[in-house]
């Protein structure tokens, strides 16, 4: 590897799922690009014979870590991570054949480029496509490409959901150059066996969208002190005031006025319709929208 040229860090994550990490595997070790200039970094928290001696035979590094943290895993990897630029991989997505020889091509014809986001396809379990669409810049990791130095380790330890929020923040707040790319690069997997699809009745889902809720505004709270530009800031407070309505749509939340008009008043990586839309249910058809959110989410259907 030439330390003047651009190399890329595949990191891939897997907390107890072994159903389709053997293709996601597959789909980095089968790219288009030289293996000169990349590497795989595989971190898990099993061991199972076939994966790991897929591993060993494909030259990927792999990690066994305790850590159940998304977060905690990306900072294990890190540590031995030599790329300039990381590029993340869920355990249940796949890369197109193409997608790090674009990337690598896109970060070298541009040495101010930080963050690339290309767009997905989405596929079920079975890997037929599906619609399945969003166009946040910090939707998903496994279509995010970043530099390697403007990552804040110390400030990823503090966050343990939302850490594709993160990182495109960091690409903000470092002023460098951010593309978000039209093309379809990453295969994302909506599964009936996620954890959002396992609901036996409409209480269980009002419970753990809740407390899931709860978790990622503790999330965005802890990111206001990694942060000091004040777009950055802007962005977050946004974020903790949508999040705080969609809370009240579950249960007890602390959402006032202030936050309703933030989502006009502060800018948005939402679609602003669609946070207006949620807003206005949260106030006047609560039950009717949470009952919509479950049925949606049983069909693995897109609401509003």
């Amino acid at each position: 590897m030439d330390s003047n040229n651009n190399y890329i860090s595949v990191i891939v994550t897997d907390y107890n799922r072994k159903e389709y990490i053997m293709e996601a595997l597959k789909s980095v070790v089968n790219q288009s690009l030289s293996r000169e200039n990349y590497e795989i970094i595989l971190v898990k928290n099993f061991r199972d014979e076939h994966i790991d001696t897929f591993a060993l035979e494909n030259k990927i590094k792999n990690i066994y870590s305790n850590d159940n943290t998304l977060s905690g895993k990306i900072i294990e990897a890190l540590k031995i991570a030599k790329g300039k630029i990381i590029s993340f991989l869920d355990d249940d997505d796949m890369f197109f054949k193409s997608k790090l020889e674009y990337v690598i091509k896109k970060f070298d014809s541009n040495a101010e480029l930080c963050y690339f986001h290309n767009n997905f396809s989405g596929i079920d379990e079975n890997g037929k496509t599906i619609a399945y669409y969003n166009e946040n810049p910090d939707f998903n990791m496994s279509s995010i490409s970043m530099k390697s130095d403007i990552i804040n380790v110390d400030g990823l330890s503090k966050v343990s959901k939302s850490i594709d929020t993160l990182m495109y923040l960091y690409a903000v707040e470092s002023g460098k150059d951010i593309v978000l790319d039209d093309e379809k690069l990453t295969y994302y997997r909506v599964t009936g066996n996620s954890v959002t699809h396992s609901f036996n009745d409409i209480n269980s889902f009002i419970n753990f969208s809740y407390d899931s809720l709860k978790k990622i505004l503790v999330s965005y709270s802890n990111m206001i002190t990694i942060f000091h530009s004040r777009k950055v800031i802007k962005i977050l407070k946004h974020k903790i005031s949508f999040t705080k309505i969609r809370i009240k749509l579950f249960g007890i939340s602390n959402a006032g006025f202030k936050d309703y008009l933030n989502l006009l008043a502060t800018p948005s990586l939402e679609a602003r319709l669609y946070e207006l839309k949620v807003a206005f249910v949260s106030i006047f058809l609560k039950k009717y929208a949470v009952k919509k959110l479950y049925e949606n989410e049983k069909k693995k259907e897109i609401i509003l």
